[in-house]
């Protein structure tokens, strides 16, 4: 048995039809949840405190409860049911569908426009609305103005990384206590319950991002290790354990029990890359830094807490201009144009691809050749595909144009 209106005899006769099809059933679908969430909105004005439908509540009985975050009208109660079992869902469900969608209409109002205009989509919506529900109201407007523009292609990391920076701007000691939670809930958890018949188990944790990315890993690979990365993290954490010669590692006590004229080996000195931005305004330093390479927010003080750390290396770059236009003669872009392609653009330019730009190709949009119709390896000729795209776009027939910088067609 089908649903009704679906077609299962009339079939495309072309790939291009089939697509197109796919094309205008899509936008169809999109429309009609778009149309579904305003319905929603409806009925919850029709059954919210401020309704001029009295009848819509039951005196001394029911209630009018809150779903969504500050700033949005509370609703009836026993209404919610009545909607979720039309919608098809549990009350529990239905609830969470309308407090997000509720959200969005009235603690967010920059992305539920895009949603209405149909720059955004349904879900895409909802997680966002989802994410700010705990905020205060002026977090969650803040969060509006920062995500509206890029509502379409945001990712949930950086979702994430948004949300904390809202908390933090506007409810510092909520943030501040959970970051001490989240520096309390630091541990490692050996599960000895599968032991594989090499020998080896499984091993969980959460560390410190600079801890993390200690390359003692890297310390091994200059040793002469083949191994993988993970391969090399794995014994690295063993060889930590069992106080190796070869990473040099000491205690005070080791020290003192050194024989007189042996010559002490150094430690090492802490190798963490770490990509951090800070940015300067008209009030000083940012208190926020953008670690790039994790794509993550830390605060100044937590930055300044790694740096220093004893045997921790600094180093800082020039800043660099993104709206400069660099050139280089050669086919291969310099590391300054490398630099500026990564940080202006982000992630993969493919439609809806989100891989990191410093792990990406850095392609020629105009083929580079020798000869004087290629294109030139300067700043608008240059952007990220990841190494899948890219293959994509060099033997097929998909190609891009800047339209104006950070903005492909």
């Amino acid at each position: 048995m089908t649903s009704p209106g679906i077609d299962l005899d009339t079939t495309p006769d072309s790939p291009a039809a089939v697509l197109a099809d796919l094309r205008t059933h899509r936008e169809t679908a999109r429309a009609a949840e778009v149309q579904v969430m305003v319905d929603a909105i409806a009925w919850a004005a029709m059954h919210s405190v401020d309704s001029l439908d009295r009848a819509a509540t039951l005196p001394g009985t029911e209630g009018c409860v809150a779903i969504a975050g500050e700033g949005a009208p509370l609703v009836a109660e026993f209404a919610i049911a009545e909607l979720a079992a039309v919608l098809g869902r549990s009350t529990d469900s239905g609830r969470i569908w309308l407090g997000q969608v509720m959200e969005c209409r009235y603690r967010l109002p920059r992305i539920w426009a895009g949603l209405t205009g149909g720059r955004v989509q349904p879900w895409q919506a909802r997680r966002i609305a989802e994410a700010t529900l705990g905020l205060s109201f002026e977090a969650a407007a803040w969060v509006d103005r920062h995500l509206a523009p890029v509502a379409h292609k945001i990712g949930p990391a950086q979702l994430d990384r948004t949300i904390t920076e809202a908390l933090t701007r506007y409810d510092p000691d909520r943030a501040q206590a959970q970051a001490q939670a989240a520096r309390e809930s630091r541990y490692v958890a050996v599960d000895t319950r599968h032991v594989t018949t090499t020998g080896c188990v499984q091993l969980y944790g959460t560390l410190d991002l600079a801890d993390a990315l200690h390359a003692v890993a890297t310390t091994l690979a200059r040793l002469g290790s083949t191994d993988s990365l993970d391969v090399r993290r794995a014994k690295a954490l063993g060889e930590i354990a069992r106080n190796d010669h070869t990473l040099h590692l000491t205690t005070d006590s080791d020290e003192q029990t050194e024989e007189p004229g042996e010559a002490r080996v150094p430690v090492p000195r802490r190798q963490v890359v770490l990509y951090a931005h800070l940015t300067v305004n008209s009030d000083g330093v940012d208190p926020f830094v953008r670690v790039e390479n994790t794509r993550s927010l830390i605060t100044l003080e937590q930055l300044r807490e790694w740096l220093t750390i004893q045997n921790t290396n600094v180093m800082v770059r020039p800043v660099l201009d993104m709206n400069q236009h660099v050139e280089t003669t050669g086919y291969q872009p310099t590391h300054q144009l490398r630099e500026q392609v990564a940080l202006v653009n982000g992630r993969c330019v493919f439609p809806h691809c989100t891989r990191p730009a410093r792990g990406c190709d850095t392609d020629h949009i105009t083929a580079h050749t020798a000869r004087a119709a290629g294109g030139p390896t300067c700043s608008c000729n240059l952007a990220p595909l990841c190494r899948r795209h890219h293959r994509i776009k060099t033997h097929t027939a998909w190609s891009y144009d800047l339209l104006n910088t950070g903005t492909y067609v």
